[in-house]
């Protein structure tokens, strides 16, 4: 039955008749998607939008030329402003399942489905740069990829972001400015001061 032949309306086209000149119905992708590579080739170098900022543009034209496959870095300057995009577009696309720490423990994990890798395993601390920017570009095992999403140029500056998350776990506070360190000192403080006002809560009798 339901293979039998049988006449469907506007089978033979549109119900609609196209007018002299007519343009092409639909949707107009003014940011069209970045291409998808193969593994093994070099990454994807397509044109990204323009950005607003003018600094910015120095680092679009330095995307245009990515860390060759199995090699580490990035292709421009990472700067204060470089990791803040980079954390903004983690936090749109990469939070859900790598977390906020990026332990892999996403609210998509914490509702039941399948844990994501933890930037913090030894693998992935070793991991090159250009291997991120490949998985973001064409997936890997769950992950699917992301190469519609984000820009190749976002997508260094969202690895970037994840070396900073990397680091967070990992720095020594040796390895801090005096003024950094200080800082420290200071939240540490306040942190055991305000256990310490908890502790000593409560009526006396």
């Amino acid at each position: 039955m339901h293979d039998n032949p049988k006449y469907k309306p506007y089978r033979d086209g549109s119900i609609r008749e196209l007018p002299e000149g007519v343009v092409a119905r639909g949707s107009l992708a003014l940011n069209p998607p970045a291409p998808v590579i193969q593994k093994g080739q070099a990454p994807a170098t397509a044109a990204s939008p323009a950005p607003a900022a003018a600094d910015a543009g120095a680092a679009a034209t330095a995307a245009s030329a990515p860390i060759p496959a199995g090699e580490d870095g990035f292709p421009f300057k990472i700067t204060k402003e470089i990791v803040e995009r980079g954390q903004n577009r983690y936090n749109i696309t990469c939070l859900p399942c790598h977390g906020q720490l990026g332990d892999g423990n996403g609210m998509i994990v914490m509702r039941g489905f399948r844990k994501a890798s933890s930037y913090h395993q030894d693998r992935l601390v070793k991991a090159p740069t250009s291997y991120y920017y490949d998985v973001i570009t064409n997936g890997f095992g769950a992950m699917s990829n992301y190469a519609d999403q984000l820009s190749p140029e976002d997508r260094w500056k969202v690895i970037a972001y994840i070396r900073v998350l990397q680091t967070s776990q990992r720095a020594n506070a040796t390895d801090l400015t005096e003024e950094d360190r200080k800082k420290l000192e200071e939240a540490e403080q306040k942190e055991k001061t305000k256990e310490g006002s908890h502790s000593s809560g409560g009526h006396s009798n």
